[in-house]
């Protein structure tokens, strides 16, 4: 298994709660090791993720 670190773009609802990103990034297939919020915008939420890969 390796991680790899990406940049992941994530609609700004107007409401950012840990569930949200995290449901965000699970409907993407991403099992995060870790993540963090490096972006906001009035409609984008810019998220650094090291994501575990096979």
């Amino acid at each position: 298994m390796q991680v790899k670190s990406e940049l992941v773009e994530i609609t700004n609802n107007g409401h950012i709660t840990t569930e949200y990103i995290e449901n965000e990034l699970t409907n993407r297939n991403i099992n995060p090791l870790r993540w963090a919020i490096v972006s906001v915008s009035d409609t984008i939420i810019t998220v650094s993720v090291a994501n575990f890969k096979e």
